[in-house]
């Protein structure tokens, strides 16, 4: 590079940083923060509706969370990506699953939040397979107390015949 064209380079860049340091820069929002959350819980009673029978369910994993805050600090909105494992036991039977996916959740100013679950649930069952409990798409809306799911389920979605009878085998 001649030292012509370094110094109108130098110039340049000089000029750029200087009209850059009197114009104001746009405010932009901080970006999510990152955790991640483990559950380990039991559930002794699992399934008791369906099956006619307790089922007890064990469920251990994570979720890798981002959340995004207000400038008061309120969470407006988090992205879950769960996977746990799981073992379901009844009458001496054991079988082993897992879930996994994402859930976007919007929290509004009303105090309502928006959940977009998007993921897999299934079980192992001996000489059947894999069997699906849920595949897909839903979305709920969470007002105070009360969960409604007003879209969905989309995908796949079994019915827990097998899962109920491979504990009575």
């Amino acid at each position: 590079m001649t030292a012509r064209r370094t110094l109108a380079t130098v110039l340049g860049a000089a000029a750029l940083a200087a009209a850059s340091a009197l114009t104001a820069a746009p405010a932009h929002a901080d970006g999510p923060t990152h955790s991640v959350v483990s559950e380990d819980f039991v559930r002794s009673d699992h399934l008791l509706d369906v099956c006619g029978f307790p089922v007890k369910l064990h469920v251990w994993g994570s979720f890798n969370l981002l959340e995004w805050t207000d400038g008061e600090g309120n969470i407006t909105k988090e992205i879950r990506n769960f996977r746990f494992r799981s073992t379901s036991t009844a009458n001496g039977i054991t079988l082993n699953g897992i879930s996994m996916g994402p859930e976007i959740w919007t929290y509004h100013d009303d105090g309502t939040a928006t959940g977009r679950i998007m993921g897999v649930v299934n079980r192992r069952v001996p000489g059947q397979g894999t069997v699906v409990l849920y595949a897909g798409y839903e979305v709920r809306v969470v007002d105070g107390d009360v969960e409604v799911v007003v879209d969905g389920p989309h995908g796949q979605r079994n019915d827990v015949d097998a899962l109920c009878s491979a504990f009575t085998s």
